[in-house]
């Protein structure tokens, strides 16, 4: 998971979109905004992809605090594993947070989030987003290792980086991008 960076010029917060009567048009910005990635498990929204306009913070959904700045478009099934939980995980860390990628790393060898340790914040979020559910780890760790196999064991990195500047490369469509990030040693964002 990587660190959700709001725009205080998006289009929600400029066409002053309200949930639920703009959920529609708020779910595409959102989508747009997060490069077309659930914002939890970066899975790349697809047609086949059932998306929800989530409430980071579910208590704030429908009161006078909720607005842009809680709202992600996420998997519906990735929202559900939340519900009714989110009063277990306190006090957690928001998927805004500055200092995010600094408290969850990623483990390259068991394509595991993991966090400092005394770091209930992280904790919190990591188990009660499930990011470390076993299909997703088993899906993170075949990306990757299709993604080795497909570049020569010397030059992965150099490899990598020259088909991501390829016209045709469709990097936007390359999921689990901070498991990437982090094997390659690259930043998908300025390649």
């Amino acid at each position: 998971m990587k660190r959700i960076i709001k725009n205080e010029n998006s289009q929600i917060v400029v066409g002053k979109l309200n949930y639920p009567a703009n959920a529609p048009e708020i779910r595409t910005i959102l989508e747009q905004e997060q490069n077309g990635f659930c914002a939890y498990t970066e899975y790349r929204i697809s047609a086949g992809f059932s998306t929800d306009v989530e409430h980071f913070n579910p208590n704030l959904k429908g009161s006078k605090e909720d607005n842009y700045n809680n709202w992600f478009a996420v998997s519906h099934k990735w929202n559900n594993f939340k519900n009714n939980k989110w009063s277990d995980f306190q006090p957690i860390l928001y998927p805004t947070d500055k200092d995010f990628e600094n408290r969850i790393f990623y483990d390259k060898e068991e394509a595991f989030y993991l966090w400092k340790e005394n770091d209930i914040e992280a904790e919190n979020l990591i188990k009660l987003l499930n990011l470390n559910n076993n299909q997703l780890v088993k899906e993170r760790k075949a990306k990757i290792e299709l993604l080795k196999t497909l570049f020569s064991e010397q030059e992965k990195e150099i490899s990598f980086k020259k088909w991501l500047h390829h016209p045709k490369s469709k990097k936007n469509l390359i999921e689990f991008r901070r498991a990437i990030e982090e094997v390659f040693n690259i930043n998908l964002e300025n390649e």
